[in-house]
């Protein structure tokens, strides 16, 4: 089979992975968290879409289940929008219940991309090609102007040290095990307080290129074990970051 063809069914297994169901669940989740209010507006589909990873469609499909269900609501106008609904007798989760959920599923999803990227990224430095391992060096010099954009140059970085050290077996794993975290964990994203992992006004190009320049240039140099212990070390940082975005939730209890 071609190296396109495996693409192919990567892109595929992503795209399942990223169906309007789990983008739903994620919004329910993010409700029952607080962080959107009865009578807050919803991102715009385009903003959802860009968050989630998915395309408008996916987005559109996931708002009209939770209006069926009687979660949101959508109005045309200027004023519009899609907004929470107000909670109903008896339709209310534990926010402790849905933290701890999100929580335990973080961790799972965390030890499970701590047990195959850092093995990853030594294959790909190992036995990457030289173009290859140059061209995530030259992601670090991409220019991310919002949240938005470090997930997708953050998800570039990752998915590309997967490919570069050809084992395709592997390469299909970190694809799924990051798409389902992410499309899942973006509950998280969402309008949340990110200065407790980032400074206000921190620049997101320079935390890109600060996180993930020791991966990369032990990939350049190919020096395996040093390529191994980096990505360890920044997929324990990347947990921690998530835990302290879920604590902002959990201490609002």
């Amino acid at each position: 089979m071609s190296s396109s063809g495996n693409r192919g069914d990567r892109a595929a297994v992503a795209k399942q992975a990223a169906s309007h169901t789990v983008v739903a669940e994620a919004l329910r989740q993010r409700i029952a968290l607080g962080g959107f209010a009865p009578g807050d507006r919803l991102p715009t589909e385009r903003e959802l879409a860009g968050v989630f990873g998915v395309g408008r469609n996916t987005v559109r499909q996931a708002l009209r289940e939770l209006t069926e269900e009687g979660l949101v609501s959508t109005t045309l106008g200027r004023s519009g929008g899609t907004r929470v609904e107000a909670v109903k007798p008896g339709r209310e989760r534990a926010r402790a219940t849905v933290t701890a959920g999100i929580r335990a599923s973080l961790r799972d999803y965390m030890e499970y991309r701590q047990a195959i990227e850092p093995f990853a990224a030594r294959l790909a430095a190992e036995r990457g090609s030289g173009t290859a391992r140059r061209e995530l060096v030259a992601l670090l010099d991409t220019e991310v102007t919002d949240l938005g954009a470090y997930h997708r140059v953050d998800t570039a970085f990752h998915l590309g040290i997967a490919t570069t050290g050809d084992n395709e077996v592997l390469a299909e794993a970190v694809t799924r095990a990051r798409t389902e975290m992410f499309v899942g964990g973006n509950a998280l994203w969402l309008g949340s307080d990110w200065t407790r992992v980032y400074p206000a006004g921190r620049d997101f190009g320079c935390a890109f290129r600060e996180e993930h320049e020791g991966v990369a240039l032990a990939v350049l140099s190919g020096d395996g074990d040093a390529a191994e212990a980096r990505m360890l070390e920044h997929l324990r940082a990347s947990h921690r970051q998530f835990l302290a975005l879920l604590g902002q939730f959990a201490s609002d209890d």
